[in-house]
């Protein structure tokens, strides 16, 4: 039997575990509003709507967050916000907006388009420079600042989570909130310095962040030229595009490849930890007499150019089929509805000319393929393309094997390279 005496303890105890768990969340709670009213108060002058104006309505026809950095005068923003401008400075100028609802003019003096950060230049002093700091140990409480949907500026608290371990651009992992309208905003810890720009959202306080390093990469690069304006930020973003692609294909033919089997075939698998690879096998049914094998790696971001085109993605499929019920000419007919590839892309006829396409066949490890390899032209930025791959092994009645690569802003030359390295590592193994 129970001493009475024992279980009234027991259960006091729990109670009072309880109770000083509670008072220790309200405490936390407290502290972190306390530190988000402080840093509100202290940086509100600090922090801007860039508001994008159209020319000929003279209304905004989009907005962001800014922030002062490295001088008075001097806003940071991301890329995308101040992108229209960029393109199209005719028809679009910058405004910034303060929390008092004055307004003013900004200019954009340097940009770096891969980590999707901009330089603004204001006409008069704008308030206090923030200072930045290191990407903070997972869990820290942050807080991020910016005009979400173009409301007043909020500020949101959330968390740090290191960086993304699937990205081709290093970004920072964001428990909280980030809205429209506050991309360009600081992330701040809890002294007040820049951890990360606001720059996306998943939804679901999963925010990104741009680490405050490549902003400080590029105020140096600016201070530099004493934040005098880039003469040709066209030329400058095209040439940043050029570099960062031949990085990506440095950098993978530096890995060390994994390999898969896929069918009869071992390929490469994950050709760098950037990349995220998923797999499936669906075997044959009724309805669908035949086994199907897919792998498919990718990376889980790319580069903002425009509102209608991204850059500097990467994609690579394997499918292999095989069924023992399907005649020769049904698995045919089937294996030809596998064969398609289309580039996922929103560019339009402004930004990229048509798909140039060579078809051949071509022996890879004692096997036929049908070799489809394609590349259109970008309008603006000579020397990339859009490369497109789509091979299917053929002479074989009831089995077939698929392999696509698609790349976004690429050189041919390093398009071809990459296929070329990947064709050398497939092995027939039967």
């Amino acid at each position: 039997m129970k001493n009475p005496e024992t279980s009234t303890r027991s259960k006091w105890q729990a109670f009072v575990t309880l109770i000083i768990a509670c008072i220790c969340s309200s405490i936390t709670s407290v502290y972190a509003s306390d530190i988000a009213q402080n840093l509100y108060a202290k940086h509100q002058n600090s922090i801007y709507r860039i508001d994008v104006v159209s020319s000929g309505a003279e209304q905004k026809s989009s907005l962001g967050t800014g922030f002062v950095m490295a001088e008075p005068n001097i806003l940071a923003s991301n890329f995308h916000v101040v992108s229209e401008a960029v393109h199209e400075p005719e028809k679009n100028k910058l405004e910034w907006v303060s929390v008092d609802g004055k307004r003013g003019p900004l200019k954009v003096i340097a940009i770096d388009v891969v980590h999707d950060l901009a330089l603004l230049k204001a006409e008069q002093s704008m308030g206090t420079p923030f200072n930045t700091t290191a990407i903070p140990p997972k869990g820290t409480d942050l807080y991020s600042l910016g005009h979400p949907l173009g409301l007043d500026l909020a500020i949101v608290n959330g968390s740090a989570n290191g960086l993304l371990e699937k990205a081709l651009y290093d970004k920072i992992h964001f428990s909280g909130n980030i809205n429209p309208g506050m991309s360009g905003g600081p992330t701040l810890d809890k002294e007040g310095k820049v951890v990360g720009i606001n720059v996306a959202t998943a939804g679901d306080a999963v925010g990104f962040l741009v680490p405050a390093v490549f902003l400080d990469e590029l105020v140096k690069r600016t201070q530099a030229k004493a934040y005098e304006p880039v003469d040709d930020l066209q030329t400058t973003l095209g040439n940043q595009l050029i570099a960062t692609q031949q990085k990506l294909v440095d950098d993978i033919f530096a890995a060390e490849w994994q390999t898969q089997k896929i069918g009869k075939f071992s390929v490469p698998g994950r050709l760098t930890n950037r990349l995220d690879c998923w797999g499936d096998t669906d075997e044959p049914t009724d309805k669908k007499p035949y086994r199907e094998i897919s792998s498919n790696c990718s990376g889980q971001d790319n580069i903002y150019v425009s509102g209608r085109q991204r850059a500097g993605e990467i994609s690579y499929q394997y499918f292999w089929l095989e069924t023992s019920k399907l005649s020769p000419r049904a698995f045919f007919q089937m294996y030809q509805q596998h064969h398609n590839s289309r580039f996922q892309s929103g560019a339009s006829e402004k930004d990229v000319g048509n798909f140039s396409c060579s078809i051949r066949f071509v022996e890879v490890s004692g096997q036929s393929f049908k070799a489809n390899v394609c590349a259109r032209p970008y309008k603006r930025y000579a020397g990339l393309t859009d490369f497109m791959v789509l091979m299917a092994m053929t002479g074989h009645n009831q089995e077939g094997f698929l392999f696509t690569l698609d790349m976004s802003a690429v050189s041919l030359d390093n398009g071809m390279k990459l296929l070329q390295g990947l064709m050398e590592k497939f092995s027939w193994q039967p």
